[in-house]
């Protein structure tokens, strides 16, 4: 049966509720039988069901973790506003994966697994004697959580293999073959579950709940839908809604980011980290300092592997604006004085420092004094309101122009950088200007955050980019348009005995 790899691990894990290793504070519960009658009785055993969903989430994971092959970093490293230290991790930086490149294959199985796995949740729970009021509220959750996964499957790959029939999940001893879903019932499949999950979901939870996906949430993962969709008026729409629940931008860049401040107003969702050895931490910063730590840097304890970088090019496009926050220090480095053999030096791209040969240093999160290791207690900030209200003036200049509003949503972004009234006139001349001045600064303002990619694919511009970094040879566009998704596993082709289609061009 072509389902999706290891079904019966998955509805084994499915009625477990285990595997759950990410960033919430939620135990999930082991039995020692597997029986309907001792299944979902308690709103606890519920709750340890749903938290299980979660697991992938969690950082340092395969999904959101600073590891080098994780959706994350994969996300960022084919985009131009991140490259690489590591010679064996450049094949993603400079377009060179292909149909056998495990890390550009390897996701389409797990979002899979994982979207069925939120379907059987949601069928043992429909089942479940709980009260009413709580079934429902895990129930859109699950939603939430299988409208993630499929459109980090739609933004990955395109359309996949996955069905919401219980039955067929259950049965896999059927050989029923699952083709990959038609474009637009994909669609209507994301809509659906965010939706219906919008329409149930808290605004907010209280800290011991922190980390769970929330109405906003739900509005946030539906109207990048639309913006990549260019359904503008949807986009708008659902940008508007979130609007409307509260979040605000934090008063300093570097805030929104911080230890001392997490769990902010401008936060939409985040996956709640531990410094603690054996937490699961946030592991960006380790992954970026380099060996000789900045002196403005307190705690040595912080390991530093110096992995990733923000290319020159990209730095000086994007940052020619003096006072702008986002580009200085400890948000972005590029050069530092640091101790050694009890001297002070400079470490700077301009006299040879190999560890800023290649680009500055995007710390983007600030220090965390409890680090001990490679694990940061700082929040992994997955969407945040300042990335909304660039969408929304994306969305309105697509459909209007440049109007005053557009351009003071985009201010206000400015504006907190420390660059207020900085427009060019040349800017908002026309819808085109506006389209790449609102590009340029969402390349600002989200770096390294894992939207930049889609971005680019947005514009017009994500091939382009890649001839404008040397990847791609010039006049030979043509041949890598396929690269705006990535290949799906041979096996799935395989074992769908030719009824699943590799993607075009693989």
């Amino acid at each position: 049966m072509r389902l999706l790899n290891n079904i019966k691990q998955i509805t084994l894990v499915a009625l477990l509720g285990i595997g759950m290793e990410s960033c919430l504070d939620l135990d999930p519960v082991i039995y020692d039988k597997i029986i309907p009658e001792n299944f979902y009785k308690t709103e606890s055993d519920a709750k340890a069901a749903v938290t299980g969903i979660y697991s992938p989430l969690g950082s340092p994971g395969d999904i959101y973790g600073g590891w080098t092959e994780t959706f994350w970093m994969i996300n960022n490293l084919c985009a131009d506003d991140m490259g690489t230290q590591r010679d064996d991790y450049e094949f993603m930086e400079k377009f060179q994966w292909n149909s056998t490149t495990y890390a550009a294959y390897k996701f389409y199985n797990m979002f899979v697994k994982e979207a069925n796995r939120a379907t059987l949740v949601i069928d043992d729970l429909q089942k479940s004697p709980i009260d009413d009021d709580v079934k429902k509220q895990y129930i859109a959750e699950l939603q939430c959580i299988r409208g993630q996964y499929l459109f980090f499957l739609y933004d990955f790959y395109g359309t996949a293999n996955v069905t919401t029939d219980v039955e067929i999940l259950r049965h896999p001893e059927n050989e029923i073959i699952l083709e990959r879903l038609p474009k637009d019932e994909f669609i209507k499949l994301i809509e659906t579950d965010l939706k219906a999950a919008a329409e149930i979901l808290p605004v907010s939870y209280d800290d011991s709940e922190y980390g769970r996906l929330t109405k906003g949430a739900a509005y946030t993962i539906l109207e990048k839908l639309y913006m990549q969709e260019k359904r503008w008026a949807d986009a708008e729409t659902y940008c508007r809604k979130i609007q409307g629940l509260g979040y605000k931008l934090q008063p300093t860049y570097s805030s929104v980011f911080s230890i001392e401040n997490e769990r902010n107003n401008e936060i939409i969702w985040a996956l709640p980290c531990q410094s603690e050895t054996n937490g699961n931490g946030n592991t960006w910063t380790t992954h970026v300092l380099p060996p000789e730590l900045p002196s403005f840097w307190t705690n040595s304890k912080v390991q530093r592997w110096n992995v990733y970088n923000m290319p020159w090019k990209y730095y000086d496009h994007h940052f020619q604006q003096p006072g702008d926050e986002r580009a200085m220090a400890p948000s972005l480095i590029t050069e530092f004085e640091y101790i050694s053999n009890g001297e002070t030096k400079l470490a700077s791209r301009n006299n040879g420092y190999p560890n800023l040969v290649k680009g500055a240093l995007p710390v983007k999160y600030p220090e965390d004094p409890t680090q001990i290791s490679e694990k940061a207690g700082n929040d992994v900030v997955v969407y945040r309101y300042a990335d909304v209200l660039l969408e929304l003036a994306e969305a309105i200049n697509e459909q209007k122009g440049p109007t005053q509003e557009a351009i003071g949503l985009v201010e206000q972004i400015r504006a907190r950088a420390g660059i207020p009234n900085t427009i060019p006139t040349t800017a908002t001349a026309s819808k085109e200007n506006f389209r790449d001045f609102i590009l340029d600064e969402r390349g600002r303002e989200l770096y390294c955050e894992g939207h930049r990619r889609r971005d680019l694919i947005r514009h017009g511009k994500w091939i382009q980019s890649a001839v404008d970094q040397g990847y791609i040879p010039e006049g030979r566009e043509a041949d890598y348009k396929h690269m705006v998704l990535f290949p799906i596993p041979q096996e799935v082709i395989d074992e769908s005995k030719g009824k699943i289609k590799q993607n075009e061009g693989y």
